[in-house]
């Protein structure tokens, strides 16, 4: 989740999972051949945390002139997002 964070902010490139999440949304299809109980334990799931927050920081870098507060009320998912990754990183600094 905070590669996808720094990823959206520029900061590096995009983890694996953000780059096969964003290419499944693009193509409308599975990484891997079969359905969904066919794909690697846990990728779906890791695929879909990495552009839940990738999209929540390219929302918050995009909102223009709109206040923070006002931008946390259009889209408040993207806040509780965006709020649990700024405590992760505060958490990861010591």
């Amino acid at each position: 989740m905070l590669a996808a964070a720094a990823a959206a902010e520029g900061v590096g490139g995009m983890p694996a999972e953000l780059e096969l999440g964003l290419q499944c949304e693009r193509w409308n299809a599975l990484p891997e051949p079969g359905g969904l109980l066919d794909q690697p334990l846990g990728l779906l799931q890791r695929m879909g945390a990495a552009v839940n927050v990738y999209k929540a920081f390219v929302s918050e870098r995009q909102r223009g002139n709109v206040t923070l507060t006002e931008w946390s009320r259009r889209d408040p998912g993207a806040w509780r997002t965006l709020a649990s990754v700024e405590k992760m990183r505060r958490k990861q600094d010591g």
